[in-house]
């Protein structure tokens, strides 16, 4: 049989092997997030109205298990957006611990996305435990286990036979033992093409992803703590106070002096700063500009769960990126048009800073949200809508 379309001539003998080349690009994943130090997630609940209390016995009323770990996070606030064609590349752990966080992942993303990228290891998979009392929620977290050079090899053979140039990628948090510090830049080659959005939710191997990415192709999402850490900047409150103005400012220049190739790199970086307000920073061939961006107001007397909210943030943001970079409905037309909305009705800055800021501001709204469900940045679409309007 010989199809003809516009003098086009398909023979069978071509079919074939052009057959195979549309299937490899349906299956390739668009959006691939990085996420090498997953864990089981243990949720310790204290009864009603009780406080963490060092050195007292606590007893549970409940204990509940979940996925824990930064890219696992940002797949499954995908997920809960119904945001398509995301695959997760992990390392796994063995035993019980492992296999229930496979089991998880496939109830939330379905079964290729949870596995087509993921590398089993011999070391036990960790176990983070939150222990939730009225109050606060005090983390527990276990140290990861070794990978090895034939684990971290049979990963890159995944990658390279499973990607071809995805659209975009997200490297979330640190590595565990036994990977090179150069990890997260290998990956960038291996997957990424000069067109790919990278959002890097990571200070692990920092100069040597700036060194891989061109074109301002990647954001970096970190927040305004580990700036200030990473420059050696004084902050004059806790972690988990706001960051003044003066030291941000401080901090961003410190920031471009020690990673030269920064603003080649990046197109622009979002920091965050809890329940203070985060702040853009846009890179153009001008220079850079700092935008502060309110994060939304939650009703103080409601129970919040702020673990993952991070990550949420990671996922919302990458999400409206990606949608307005390649301006396609990904996200639904309910997001689309409050997006448009607030692009438009924002009218300072060039096109794309007013774009980063749609994005980053819906990535606000999606961390804010997964704080009011218990689940690791489970979120709700209409929290997050509402949130955002």
């Amino acid at each position: 049989r010989v199809i003809v379309r516009e003098s086009i001539i398909l023979s069978p003998s071509f079919m074939l092997p052009l057959f195979c080349l549309l299937s490899a690009l349906a299956m390739s994943p668009s959006t691939v997030i990085v996420g090498l130090n997953g864990a089981l997630q243990k949720r310790f609940i204290l009864g009603e109205g009780s406080s963490l209390v060092p050195g007292d016995v606590h007893r549970a009323t409940d204990i509940q298990f979940g996925v824990g770990g930064k890219g696992q996070d940002v797949s499954i606030s995908l997920s809960c957006l119904n945001y398509p064609n995301v695959n997760i590349a992990q390392f796994v752990g063995s035993g019980y611990e492992g296999d229930l966080v496979l089991d998880l992942l496939k109830n939330r993303l379905g079964e290729s996305a949870a596995t087509s990228l993921t590398t089993r290891t011999k070391s036990p998979m960790r176990t983070c435990t939150t222990i939730v009392a009225k109050d606060m929620a005090t983390e527990l977290v276990e140290p990861s286990g070794t990978v090895t050079e034939t684990e971290k090899d049979k990963f890159f053979d995944i990658l390279e036979s499973s990607v071809k140039d995805a659209t975009a990628l997200c490297i979330m948090g640190s590595t565990p033992p036994g990977l090179p510090e150069d990890m997260y830049a290998n990956i960038c080659k291996t997957i990424a093409s000069p067109n790919t959005l990278c959002l890097v939710d990571s200070v692990t191997g920092l100069q040597h992803i700036l060194s891989v990415l061109s074109n301002k192709q990647g954001l970096l999402k970190i927040n305004a703590s580990e700036l200030c850490k990473l420059v050696a900047v004084k902050k004059s409150s806790s972690e988990a106070g706001g960051i003044k103005l003066q030291e941000l400012e401080k901090a961003v220049k410190k920031f471009f002096e020690k990673y030269k190739n920064a603003k080649e790199a990046l197109t622009g970086l979002a920091l965050t700063d809890g329940e203070h307000p985060s702040h853009l920073v846009s890179i153009d061939k001008e220079g850079y500009e700092i935008i502060q961006i309110d994060t939304p107001v939650l009703d103080s007397a409601a129970t919040l769960y702020p673990v993952g909210a991070g990550d949420s943030v990671a996922a919302g943001t990458l999400a409206c990126w990606k949608t307005t970079h390649y301006k396609d409905n990904s996200l639904g037309h309910d997001f689309t048009k409050e997006i448009s909305k607030r692009i438009e009705k924002n009218t300072h800055g060039s096109e794309l800073t007013r774009a980063l800021e749609a994005s980053f501001a819906l990535g606000l709204a999606c961390g804010s949200a997964s704080c009011l469900c218990e689940e690791n940045s489970v979120l709700q679409v209409k929290d997050v809508l509402r949130l955002y309007r």
